[in-house]
């Protein structure tokens, strides 16, 4: 079954990339600037897109580089893939600075997500 499957697939490549396993249920979140780590909020939105922001990885390919989560995040875009407005204006700023640091790579990304439908 597919459905149970997913799970024990995001486990593995969150324990693959060093993640969190409870990444959900965690108040604070590292995030990696380059060799730079900022402990920040976990808020609740992204709490809840989190699983699904991680399967994208899966889907797409994308590793967990930096420039891995800004094509993820263009992707993300081009699908329409969160109802949350805070979650969708995270990832057009993550697109944004694809955009300026890998321009074709990223609009690749941002393209290949509006024609996955």
């Amino acid at each position: 079954m597919m459905a149970d499957a997913e799970p024990k697939k995001i486990a593995t490549f969150r324990q693959e990339n060093g993640f969190d396993l409870a990444a959900e249920s965690s108040p604070v979140w590292m995030a990696a600037l380059g060799p730079l780590e900022l402990p920040l909020p976990n808020f609740r939105w992204r709490r809840e897109i989190l699983a699904q922001h991680d399967a994208h990885h899966l889907i797409t390919g994308y590793d967990t580089s930096a420039r891995g989560e800004l094509l993820v995040a263009a992707w993300e875009t081009g699908m329409g893939c969160y109802q949350d407005w805070r979650a969708r204006g995270l990832c057009m700023v993550l697109m944004a600075l694809g955009l300026v640091r890998y321009p074709v790579a990223t609009w690749r990304a941002f393209e290949r997500g509006r024609n996955g439908r």
